[in-house]
């Protein structure tokens, strides 16, 4: 076995955790075995393998190459894993998003020895590096853009960046274990997907170290091809589009969902939209092409949030891209944001209401993370106010959760205006037979299910704290 490929186990144990493929890394295992390169992907994280047991699993296989990604609020769980990989592999790699955003700092953070660590867009990158690991070149010599050495400076925090995403293979979907996906949100298995890259906008705790701030969109040609491709050999359905920004292009987004049509492929899906970046026209093609849920960063009702958090919306294009979404019957999902400086309690209450009287169909309050390598967390962070606690709100995760707390925020403030939010969306009557009536099929009553049992045990774990 040449390389390894690691997603990290989970250390909690969430009823309705969100359980979506690693999708850079199966883009990997794609560019690699491109490359003739024998490659394994070991998703430790749906086959809820402990760190040891990803041990096991390596000491079977014997790769030459282990490469692990790893997250900012999950660090921990991928630092616990590398330290069990470590005496089997002379070679032992670090990737993802919090290793790009700390760059060499990622070696003072990481408390086990690492042999390179590979930053960016990592496709082509990391072919480049395995094929010259396997060849017998040492690591310490390599000068290789985007791949650091420890103590070695790079000179630079700008990653490689893929030009014409056409021209990368489809991700290695059949590496993975896909019966283990699921979204509380979607019945039955899912899968993921990109359509395009980066995004021009500047909110302020968005991290752009990974794909930056040009958007680089695929061909809706190309786009639609991958669909099919998962619908034929999947036979998966369900399809989650994780660009920072699907509707940016009107036209790229109608052209593909006409394409979705013509081929006659019954999917559905959800992803990421802009409250100024909708239009009637566009939302149709949508929902005829199985577009089910639309999810906005509305983030907050308040003029002077909003103007902090770089958002560049209004409260009026909020409204007007939710009633536009429903009249098109599509589901909406509002990103809200407590914990905001500069706002109190009274003013997330004004989010609060905004939220219920948008009608929207899902709502996920969470506390404001400065993560390394946005502008806020250099704001924050200059400022004192950055402090590291275990995830607070209910679709959250990690142990290693970035909060502002700037002196008004405190712990206490935190976690009531939570409880309040999900309180006031979710415990309505009117709301909770709106989404019995929904139901359509096992799966929707299922994910249902999960959902609801998520919000408990987030509910009385918060309750815990209030009361410790």
């Amino acid at each position: 076995m040449s390389v390894l490929l690691v997603n990290p186990p989970s250390l909690e144990k969430v009823p309705a955790r969100i359980v979506t493929p690693p999708l850079g890394l199966a883009y990997i295992s794609a560019g690699l075995k491109a490359r003739g390169i024998e490659t394994h992907v070991l998703d430790a994280d749906a086959l809820d393998l402990s760190p040891e047991q990803v041990a096991q699993s390596a000491k079977e296989l014997k790769p030459k190459i282990i490469g692990v990604t790893d997250m900012t609020p999950t660090a921990e769980a991928a630092y616990r894993t590398l330290d069990s990989l470590r005496p089997l592999t002379d070679c032992l790699v670090l990737g993802g998003a919090h290793a790009s955003a700390l760059g060499s700092k990622i070696f003072e953070d990481c408390p086990v020895r690492l042999d390179a660590v590979v930053c960016g867009e990592a496709e082509e990158v990391f072919a480049d590096f395995s094929a010259r690991v396997i060849s017998g070149e040492p690591v310490p010599g390599m000068d290789i853009p985007g791949v650091l050495v420890p103590g070695k400076d790079p000179g630079t925090d700008e990653w490689p960046k893929i030009a014409d995403l056409d021209l990368l293979p489809f991700p290695d979907r059949s590496a993975l274990p896909w019966t283990r996906y699921r979204h509380p949100l979607f019945g039955g298995r899912v899968t993921t997907m990109l359509t395009s890259r980066g995004c021009p906008y500047s909110c302020i705790f968005c991290d752009k170290h990974v794909s930056g701030s040009r958007w680089r969109p695929r061909s809706p040609k190309n786009v639609i091809a991958e669909i099919q491709e998962i619908v034929l050999k999947t036979n998966i359905t369900r399809i989650i589009i994780y660009d920072d920004l699907f509707t940016l292009s009107r036209e790229r987004v109608i052209e593909i969902c006409k394409g979705i049509i013509e081929r006659g492929l019954k999917i559905r899906f959800k992803c990421e939209g802009r409250v100024n970046r909708v239009d009637p026209e566009a939302l149709s093609w949508m929902k005829r092409a199985g577009c089910e849920m639309i999810a906005y960063g509305v983030e907050t009702a308040t003029d002077k949030g909003l103007e902090f958090l770089r958002k560049n919306i209004t409260t009026d294009q909020v409204r007007e891209a939710f009633a536009m979404t429903k009249a098109a019957g599509i589901q909406t999902l509002g990103y809200f944001l407590v914990g905001v400086p500069g706002e109190t309690i009274e003013d997330e209450m004004e989010t609060v209401r905004l939220a219920l009287s948008l009608g929207a169909d899902y709502a996920q309050f969470g506390v404001l993370s400065p993560f390394p390598g946005t502008p806020l967390y250099d704001y924050a962070a200059d400022k004192g106010w950055v402090h590291e606690l275990p995830a607070r709100g209910p679709a959250e995760r990690g142990s290693r959760r970035p909060v502002i707390l700037d002196g008004y925020w405190n712990l206490a403030r935190l976690d009531k205006i939570a409880r309040i939010a999900h309180r006031s969306f979710y415990l309505r009557p009117r709301y909770v037979a709106k989404r019995l009536l929904w139901i359509r099929s096992t799966g929707d009553l299922v994910s249902g299910l999960r959902q609801g049992l998520g919000l408990v045990a987030w509910w009385a774990r918060s309750a815990m704290r209030r009361n410790s």
